[in-house]
């Protein structure tokens, strides 16, 4: 009984969220330790790792839950079911940059910096987002929205979250009312991406990429990037 007792006095990982975050805006650095953090709350450090395994896993879950959490809000929606695909996407980017205005100085000052590179801290929001990418290109794929391009098909999903990634650091840059410019940025990428999804645009556009580079030493690493990310 005296287990349960002190378990249920345990700290939360929504408590520990609220904490680190509030450390890193208050203090305008992270904690230098786990230590650091639990002192600030005056409990003791073994708790946290009953939530995470560090700080970086702490973090790394901030970001993927913002995505869960969007998809559960856009999930609930009954009107949302009967979305298209490609306004199921619209209506995700949308409703994701509204979901974290509320945290929006979190974005813009820790949001991972775009990389060609993997980002660790990422790994988990990607993990969730590509799931639900895949899940939107089957849907328009029976639609006829995307185009059945074997060849291709395979990576839309990754496309797709380097697009949401964009619509992130544009938002972070965004100094527009009401961030009128993100939503315009939303809608005109969005339908590009569709467009050319549903055209082979981009199939042309990278098959074309790759011949330019062959013929140029300067670009034989652009060529072996492509080709990381899509086969020949």
């Amino acid at each position: 009984m005296m287990c349960m007792s002190e378990n249920a006095n345990n700290v939360q990982g929504d408590e520990l969220q609220d904490a680190y975050w509030k450390y890193l805006l208050i203090e305008g650095a992270r904690p230098k330790s786990v230590f650091a953090l639990m002192d600030s709350l005056q409990r003791e450090e073994a708790e946290f790792y009953q939530s995470y395994a560090s700080l970086e896993a702490l973090e790394s879950s901030y970001w993927q839950s913002t995505v869960d959490g969007t998809i559960r809000v856009l999930k609930a929606d009954e009107d949302y079911a009967e979305y298209p695909a490609d306004q199921k996407l619209l209506a995700f980017f949308y409703t994701y940059i509204t979901h974290i205005q509320g945290s929006r100085s979190r974005f813009v000052e820790y949001f991972p910096k775009p990389s060609l590179g993997s980002t660790d801290s990422l790994k988990g929001m990607s993990q969730s987002f590509k799931t639900y990418a895949k899940e939107i290109v089957s849907e328009g794929v029976q639609q006829g929205i995307f185009a059945d391009r074997k060849k291709m098909l395979d990576y839309y999903d990754r496309f797709i979250f380097m697009h949401f990634l964009a619509i992130i650091h544009y938002y972070i840059k965004d100094s527009s009312e009401d961030f009128q410019d993100t939503d315009a940025f939303i809608e005109k990428s969005t339908h590009f991406g569709i467009q050319s999804a549903a055209s082979g645009v981009l199939e042309s556009g990278f098959d074309f990429v790759r011949f330019i580079a062959a013929k140029d030493d300067r670009l034989q690493g652009l060529s072996k990037m492509i080709s990381k990310f899509i086969p020949e």
